[in-house]
């Protein structure tokens, strides 16, 4: 079955409320003030099942007091039914109503003239060409104009086919995207507890399911779900839907939440956005304040315009909204501005970007931005939505808390991006996204940073990776650093040297000075042999630059030319590789010596035997057992 939301749209006492009654037989007013009055206040809700579709009323107040109750209704219907009377005709609010609607996005619609039965014929007939002239051009241009009485109900059949025939050809809501619903309702039931209501305005919800709620980050579970007064264990896009919640306090929730699925969404206070002023408005000045209404809340908002400093009536612009408290919107959703004070509604539009950098008036790189995501396809906008993050590069996740997609869908639109080149996707839990202009540039600072440490430090092989990464790499995740790195080792740009990366192909230089103090260094040592003289007999000698000759002695050590076994012991890589192979000719493999037997084979004291030793050990050339050691 097909589920669809009508909302309903006109001038006070129009007769919403009594066209709905009878149009389902229920009453959409459920405040006693409301029935006392005879207007409504709040939302009205009811339904009406026509076979294969099942439509779900939203029946909002007139009165202009409470247009911020009707917007919060409004902004979940799938078209809307205008209801003019024909004794009035139409009124401010019946123009203010449907320039929300136009505002919002609202794609179709009827045009009922109520109470038929208060005039004659003629009186309709002018109606009716009234509506017609003011509707011409708008996305009611095509819609049916039906004259009925909710009293003696004339017209009412007529009016139930036109709403299932327009219910039937509505494009359905999207129920594979994730979970959305706007809450308009909270109240308490005694031993139910926390009941909240709204339109499901996109995936679907289960009873048992962890959810979030945005603003707030509060996270519960659903005890119970009602759709139209049933219970049942699933709601649906398309359905007005209410929610038991476990263990929440009503004053924990109010109307402008949204339930969510959890760790996925995040509230904004500033939100990048294409502007509509009303033909009708005053013009609108940079940074004034506004009264922002999206989905089922309101709040306060600045608008700063990017690019001009004020914006005429009946023109477009784009601007960032600056919001006093946070709010959870997505690419794509639509919102209604209305003037501080008087309130009346002044325009609306389209949110770009829902969580964007703070811009500056004439950041004309933030507008050729917007621009782009004002048109297109999400493939061609994504690129723009990478390029906009302070970040450089973000998870698929993260991107999804700006639009809202299937996961399966962003993966696969991201993927197409990444084989055309347009993005670059490195695979992790949640994968990341980079463009290839900043991945280029990542690898162009990396090859000037590798080069300027090899001329800053010419005596060692390269720099650290950990240093690397902290100096051009510490804000990106490590997938971006690995990737940039890989991709230049095999392009033979650089090459990495143990835990050093180095320029491809360089060797260490050294000085003609530097060459002869190695040469000089190595002689020294090799020609001490087994027992190791300390460094300051070099240093003694009185006929080299002491400064130079540490740097190339430990440039030395680092090299592993020279081997360091304590503080005051230090030997050739040759004489102990000597060691090693005199070992060997001297002792079978898994026979035991002892350290006299090491002592007298090389010549040497306790003092050069026992460091000699040891170092053998850690080499795992011998093991000891005992005071003996083995070869291995």
């Amino acid at each position: 079955m097909r589920h669809v939301i009508v909302g309903t749209a006109g001038h006070i006492d129009h007769g919403k409320s009594a066209l709905v009654r009878a149009l389902t037989g229920i009453d959409p007013d459920r405040l006693k003030e409301e029935q006392l009055r005879g207007i409504t206040i709040d939302l009205g809700f009811a339904h009406l099942d026509l076979g294969d579709v099942q439509i779900g009323f939203v029946d909002v107040p007139g009165h202009e007091k409470f247009v911020k109750n009707m917007l919060a209704g409004v902004g979940g219907i799938d078209f809307v039914l205008l209801v003019i009377a024909a004794d009035e005709s139409i009124m401010p609010q019946t123009r203010e109503h449907f320039d929300i609607c136009r505002l919002l996005g609202v794609s179709a619609g009827i045009v009922a003239i109520n109470k038929i039965d208060m005039v004659d014929p003629e009186m309709i007939e002018l109606v009716q060409d009234e509506v017609a002239e003011t509707i011409q051009g708008s996305f009611l241009e095509a819609a049916e104009i039906i004259p009925v009485s909710a009293k003696t109900n004339e017209g009412i059949d007529r009016l139930k086919k036109a709403i299932h025939d327009l219910a039937v050809s509505i494009r359905p809501r999207p129920t594979n995207r994730l979970l959305r619903l706007p809450i308009d309702r909270a109240f308490s039931i005694r031993g139910f507890g926390t009941v909240v209501t709204g339109t499901l305005t996109s995936g679907e919800i289960q009873k048992e399911q962890e959810i979030e709620l945005i603003p707030g980050g509060l996270k519960t579970r659903i005890r119970g779900i009602q759709v139209h007064g049933v219970m049942t264990g699933r709601a649906v896009a398309g359905q007005r839907t209410a929610v038991n919640l476990q263990g929440v306090d009503l004053t924990q929730v109010e109307r402008g939440m949204v339930i969510t699925v959890p760790q996925v969404f995040r509230p904004t206070q500033i939100l990048d956005v294409k502007l509509l002023l009303l033909p009708s408005a005053k013009p609108l000045k940079n940074l004034v304040k506004v009264r922002f209404h999206q989905g089922t809340l309101e709040v306060l908002a600045r608008v700063a315009l990017i690019g001009q400093d004020t914006v005429a009536p009946g023109e477009s612009t784009y601007a960032q909204l600056r919001l006093d408290t946070p709010v959870f919107c997505l690419h794509g959703d639509t919102f209604i501005i209305r003037q501080f004070s008087p309130t009346i509604t002044i325009g609306g539009g389209t949110v770009l970007h829902p969580n964007p950098a703070k811009h500056k008036s004439t950041d004309k790189q933030a507008l050729s931005a917007l621009k782009s995501l004002d048109q297109g396809e999400i493939r061609d906008k994504i690129p723009v939505l990478l390029a906009a993050d302070v970040k450089r590069a973000i998870d698929l996740a993260e991107l999804n808390s700006l639009l809202g997609l299937p996961e399966t869908d962003l993966t696969g639109i991201c993927s197409e991006l990444a084989q055309s080149g347009k993005l670059v996707m490195l695979p992790a839990p949640s994968p990341i996204l980079v463009l290839p202009q900043i991945v280029e540039l990542l690898k162009k600072d990396t090859l000037a940073h590798v080069s300027s440490f090899h001329k800053e430090n010419p005596l060692q092989k390269g720099i650290s990776r950990e240093e690397l990464r902290k100096r051009l790499y510490d804000d990106l995740p490590l997938e971006v650093f690995r990737y940039c790195l890989d991709d230049l080792v095999e392009k033979e740009k650089i090459a990495f040297l143990e835990d050093a990366v180095s320029l491809h192909g360089r060797e260490v230089q050294l000085s003609a000075e530097g060459l002869k103090l190695r040469e000089m260094i190595e002689d020294f040592y090799q020609k001490a042999g087994y027992q190791s003289p300390p460094l300051t007999d070099l240093q003694s000698s009185g006929s080299v630059n002491p400064e130079e000759l540490r740097r190339i002695f430990f440039w030395m050590l680092k090299e592993k030319i020279l081997v360091k076994l304590s503080d005051d012991l230090i030997y050739h890589r040759s004489t102990l590789e000597s060691i090693k192979k005199q070992i060997k000719a001297k002792f079978a493999p898994g026979t035991k010596f002892g350290i006299a037997d090491f002592k007298e084979l090389f010549d040497i004291t306790r003092k050069h035997a026992i460091p000699l030793l040891e170092y053998l050990d850690r080499e795992r050339f011998t093991r000891r057992v005992g005071n003996d050691r083995i070869i291995l």
